[in-house]
């Protein structure tokens, strides 16, 4: 009887132990202040000018309305500040899928010879007054590390798609005929 208990233990505690952990709190990076704050460096062989092209290229695909989100394109200082906001969702017990709020957030992109920086910060959750999202990190309960969650899915994916649109472009030998 005991061999069968301990049988069925050890079946069920892989899953016991995976739901425990999909409801932790993701490990979002902080900074010295305790702010969310994400930053890549990236060596790109190009000049700043050129840098700073591709990455106006990337916006210009990468948002709907790419001069309102750039309140700041300077090419004298090689700095791009761009502020946007992304979705919260949460699937209800029947399965809908319900946004469950707006999170605004900075990504301030600057340039050097040879390598460029990007970096997200200030996520604040819009409601009336705003709310950063900093507090969700103590709770640690379900709802809030879902929305970590995303928060954290939402910064990679971002920054990642900035690697792809900040390579060269592909070059294309002409064709003799």
């Amino acid at each position: 009887m005991k061999k069968n208990l301990i049988i069925i233990l050890a079946i069920i505690a892989p899953f016991i132990l995976k739901a425990q952990t999909d409801l932790s709190t993701p490990e979002v990076p902080l900074d010295e202040e305790g702010q969310i704050r994400y930053i890549e460096l990236v060596k790109e062989d190009a000049n700043a000018n050129d840098l700073f092209k591709r990455c106006v290229k990337w916006i210009n695909k990468e948002y709907k309305n790419p001069a309102s989100v750039t309140p700041t394109r300077d090419m004298v200082n090689k700095k791009i500040v761009i502020r946007h906001r992304f979705n919260l969702t949460k699937t209800l017990e029947s399965g809908t899928t319900t946004s469950s709020g707006q999170v605004m957030y900075d990504l301030i992109v600057r340039f050097k010879d040879g390598r460029y920086r990007a970096e997200m910060t200030n996520f604040v959750l819009k409601k009336t007054s705003k709310f950063p999202c900093e507090n969700w990190l103590p709770e640690g309960s379900a709802p809030n590390s879902l929305n970590l969650g995303q928060l954290d899915a939402f910064a990679k994916e971002k920054l990642e798609s900035l690697k792809e649109g900040m390579k060269p472009p592909k070059e294309y030998k002409e064709e003799e005929w």
